[in-house]
């Protein structure tokens, strides 16, 4: 009889479709066979298996095959060279294809377990009629015998090469109809346990489905079959009703005596039992019928060993899958995945004239709660708001953790763009309220940017920076609101990413300068200090005003080299005044909440310090108060830092924050300062003016001195006076003005001293 060859182990399910299908509603067993173009004609892409279309049953099936290199097999290979291909692959399916390229069908591991099978009754058959003829020949009965011990070998290689089969009924069935013919049994059965010792599958030949109703439930192991699982032994018996352990046969079954029974099992481990019982010819089984049941035993549990490794690695290709397809702090579908939906929905929304909302969402100040609680605070907080956020869509919308603390929500097949607009407000509020996390009430907003299709993009990378571009716009609107992208916005993002790009290189362009601004004693009307004020004119932009650049370069982070260079040149121009004799001019320089927060600050003011020869009680520096209350223990331990240093530490715009007497008290401050907000409507707005008092008067109790900006008349200064402010700035004196500009007043000033001593 010729070897078996790859075209007669063809597999019957095999289905043909185009490449741009999808598996959706097919039954999960086909084997998926791709083409392009046309399904007889066109060229053959590759196979999709069942794996593939159960772990992606939306994907299409050019996608399903796309990863992988197309493999094939020929016709006429023979079946060790297909198991060959099989193992080295690591393929559940392989296309067989002519020397021609001529798509033929697919072969499978079930397929090839089929066909051996095929092969296996054809050699039963003809062992049988092999036989008959040996019982009148010696001769011929060797024959017989050599070839019966081919076909057990042949049992054996089928089952311990199919090491990637799963073990379906009709497989067992067809082991078990060959098993019982082979040692002549009238019946048999395999029984498959379940993890809980329970049946899982029982499979039997000999008795007719009528019969096996009446009986009702298969054998439950309690008698002589779970001495065999329990024990894990075989059992040869030829009255089986003899054995202590029999619990005789329930009503209908049909009486059987002699029984054979074995395990299977591997490694300790027992999967079931085979049993055979009454052999056609009334003997007793024997001890070669034994040996070859366990064979088939043996064989039958290196499958089922394999299944189950084979299981475990399904199981964690599943997880593999889940880990690249979603977040694993949040549970929440990751960028590829939620990329992945919403460029399915785009697709649905092109077909059918469908709007969708695309909401980019940024918490505000998680950078903050990480600071100030640690990173595990902040994943739990994560998890909340991404529970939180759940709930707030239906269950046709995605809700996705792009990266770090920012968050997408697609809204398919929306009315009009007030949907979005209901959906971003509940995220609003649910995030508003606060959140309880070990042990501490944590509050966080969101900022949220809304962009939709086809309103805003017309393809998903347009509609992510669009939402994208509306979400930055809501952060600079104040944080904790939503906002519709608009064409304006992006004249906004483009000015953004200009301002970005040249201010990278304006300090090694010298484009920066630094104007000083007097502070003036209210009593006498001596300069005791300055303030360093940052100006930029760009070769390319001309001057840009602070309140445009410096918030680029707090976002970008910037404001750190930046802000070194400002103190740098601060600190040697009043070097460089003190050097003049001009006394100790006091150099106020504004520190910014990232500048203050880099883990390298303290160093750099040293370094500072140490290369401008700067007296450090001549340097003050400038913190705004909302800083304060961010991370109290850091800002605490900062404030001592500065202060053992003999720097003086200066609270800027006072009153506009939300520190509190008890907080303000434990800090090192030598100075507040009213912002101009308060200061500019004195004495007009008696509600200012009491505001004012208030503060001049705390800072009194608590030996702190005060100084107001924004001072611009003379019913202000006489007020700020009056109220025993101890410095004023502002344009009733001078404008911000360059070096030589405070040098000749502070010159003029000390001439003016000089006299005053004489005429004394």
């Amino acid at each position: 009889m010729r070897h078996l060859t790859a075209k007669d182990c063809l597999c019957r399910n095999v289905k043909r479709v185009l490449e741009e299908d999808r598996p959706k509603g097919h039954i999960d067993r086909f084997v998926y066979a791709v083409f392009a173009d046309d399904i007889k004609h066109g060229n053959f892409c590759g196979l999709a298996t069942p794996c593939d279309t159960s772990l992606h049953p939306n994907w299409i099936f050019a996608d399903l095959g796309e990863h992988r290199p197309l493999e094939s097999v020929s016709p006429d290979d023979p079946l060790n060279k297909v198991l060959s291909r099989f193992q080295k692959t690591h393929r559940h399916a392989l296309p067989v294809v002519s020397s021609d390229g001529y798509f033929i069908g697919a072969v499978t591991q079930e397929s090839l377990l089929r066909g051996l099978l095929r092969k296996e009754h054809v050699l039963l058959q003809e062992s049988r009629r092999l036989y008959q003829l040996a019982e009148t020949d010696r001769k011929e009965l060797v024959i017989w015998a050599n070839r019966l011990s081919r076909l057990h070998e042949a049992s054996r290689s089928l089952l311990n090469v199919l090491a990637h089969t799963a073990l379906e009924d009709e497989l067992l069935q067809m082991g078990i109809d060959s098993l019982a013919k082979l040692i002549d049994a009238k019946y048999g059965a395999i029984g498959i346990l379940n993890a809980e010792g329970g049946l899982a599958q029982f499979i039997y030949t000999g008795i007719s489905e009528d019969v096996a109703k009446r009986i009702g439930h298969p054998p439950e192991g309690k008698g002589i079959l779970g001495v065999v699982i329990h024990d894990n032994i075989n059992i040869r018996l030829e009255d089986m009703r003899k054995h202590p352990n029999s619990v005789g046969f329930p009503p209908g079954h049909p009486p059987m005596r002699s029984l054979l029974a074995v395990p299977i099992s591997h490694a300790s481990h027992v999967y079931g039992r085979i049993y055979l019982c009454d052999k056609t010819d009334g003997k007793p089984f024997s001890e070669a019928d034994e040996l070859l049941s366990m064979s088939f035993a043996h064989s039958l549990s290196l499958v089922l060993d394999n299944a189950r490794e084979i299981e475990e690695i399904r199981s964690a290709r599943q997880s593999l899958d889940y880990l690249a397809h979603f977040d694993t702090l949040t549970g929440l579908p990751n960028r590829e995945l939620a990329t992945d939906r919403i460029h399915q929905s785009l697709a649905q929304a092109h077909r059918h004239g469908g709007k969708i909302a695309l909401l980019f969402i940024d918490l505000d100040n998680f950078k903050n709660v990480n600071d100030a609680y640690g990173h595990n605070v902040g994943d739990a907080l994560l998890k909340a708001v991404a529970g939180r956020l759940s709930d707030c869509v239906r269950d046709g919308d995605t809700t996705a953790r792009l990266s770090g603390d920012e968050f997408l929500v697609m809204l398919p097949d929306i009315e009009d763009e007030q949907d979005a607009a209901f959906v971003a407000q509940k995220v609003l509020d649910v995030l508003t309220k606060s959140f309880i996390l070990d042990g501490k009430e944590i509050f966080v907003g969101a900022s949220i940017g809304i962009s939709i299709f086809p309103t805003d993009a017309q393809d998903f990378h347009e509609l992510l920076r669009t939402a994208d571009t509306a979400m930055y716009y809501a952060k600079n609107r104040g944080r904790n609101n939503y906002q519709f992208f608009t064409s304006r916005m992006t004249t906004a993002a483009r000015r953004y990413t200009e301002l970005e790009q040249h201010l990278r290189r304006a300090i090694e362009k010298n484009e920066f300068e630094i104007l000083y601004q007097p502070q003036i004693e209210s009593v006498g009307g001596d300069i005791v200090g300055v303030e360093a004020l940052l100006r930029w004119n760009s070769e390319v932009l001309g001057k840009i005003s602070p309140v445009e650049f410096i918030p680029v370069a707090e976002e970008t982070g910037l404001i750190v080299p930046i802000g070194n260079w400002v103190l740098e040149t601060a600190c040697r121009q009043g070097k460089i005044w003190e050097n003049k004799g001009l006394g100790d001019l006091k150099i106020a320089v504004n520190v910014s909440s990232r500048q203050f927060r880099d883990k390298n600050f303290i160093n750099d003011l040293d370094r500072v310090l140490k290369i401008t020869g700067l007296p450090p009680r001549m340097l003050e520096l400038e913190i705004t108060e909302s800083l304060m209350m961010q991370d109290l223990e850091l800002v605490m331990a900062t404030f001592m830092n500065i202060h053992d240093r003999g720097i003086h530490l200066s609270v800027d715009d006072f009153g506009t924050g939300y520190s509190s007497l008890g907080y303000l008290k434990r800090f090192p401050i030598n100075q507040l300062k009213i912002d101009k907000s308060f200061v500019q409507d004195i004495p007009q707005d008696e509600n200012d003016m009491a505001i004012v008092q208030a503060i001049i008067s705390m800072a009194k109790s608590l030996h702190m001195r005060v100084i107001a900006e924004g001072v611009e008349t003379e019913e202000q200064l006489k007020l700020l006076q009056k109220f025993q402010c101890d410095e004023i700035q502002g344009f009733i004196f001078s404008k911000p003005v360059t070096p030589d500009s405070i040098t000749e007043m502070m010159v003029a000033n000390h001439k003016l001293c000089i006299e005053a001593l004489h005429e004394q």
